[in-house]
């Protein structure tokens, strides 16, 4: 059977410009259990799956986030996992091919909090863990109250670190879970910070530019 160029390149772009079944709906639930307004930012398509970044803006300062999620009236929908993670398996057994989210930003009154994958599904089923790990690290983020958080970046990746003052052996391209390093601005200071998770401090290390 000879070639057919022309079949070929329509059948890719439909492959590529693949409509996504409820999303609308999906796109108002998170709004819905998050208080937020909710929008789908870009979308990374390859043959069998679909990657979203999906941005999340909330009339909420990060301590008051925290307080109402601490106490199950913001990010709640009376299961264990989150409604993020909820939302999504139902989205994607409305479709045939694989959805997950590549990119997570809150926006909110004070601070953006942007959450990148490390693994299939790793954000909607870590996410309330990683609110958990924001809350309980909240005044050694702070220095004691004393600063201000406008962005934190998590986690950071080895490839924008430099010369940070940690064993070798703490580090990998990517990272395994959301409690190594964060990347954070805080609003005294000039450069990005690197926090360590799990010694609840910051470290010493370069940052290049996070926001790319």
């Amino acid at each position: 059977m000879p070639f057919n160029y022309e079949n070929f390149i329509n059948n890719s772009k439909l492959e590529y410009t693949k409509e996504i079944n409820g999303l609308d709906e999906f796109l108002n639930s998170l709004g819905f259990h998050y208080f937020s307004s909710v929008k789908l930012n870009n979308k990374h398509i390859t043959f069998n799956s679909i990657s979203l970044v999906v941005e999340v803006t909330c009339n909420l300062d990060l301590l008051e986030l925290l307080a109402h999620f601490n106490t199950g009236r913001w990010g709640s929908n009376g299961r264990e996992e989150s409604p993020l993670q909820h939302a999504l398996d139902i989205l994607d057994l409305q479709n045939q091919y694989h959805i997950d989210i590549e990119e997570l930003t809150f926006f909110l009154n004070d601070t953006s909090i942007v959450i990148k994958r490390i693994y299939d599904k790793s954000i909607p089923s870590q996410l309330n863990d990683i609110l958990k790990q924001i809350a309980f690290n909240y005044v050694f983020l702070t220095r004691g109250l004393t600063q201000n958080p406008y962005e934190i970046f998590v986690p950071i990746f080895e490839d924008i670190i430099e010369n940070i003052d940690a064993n070798e052996n703490q580090l990998n391209m990517v990272p395994k879970s959301y409690s190594e390093f964060w990347g954070i601005y805080l609003d005294k200071d000039d450069e990005a910070s690197i926090y360590d998770v799990n010694k609840n401090t910051y470290v010493c290390g370069d940052l290049e530019f996070l926001s790319e």
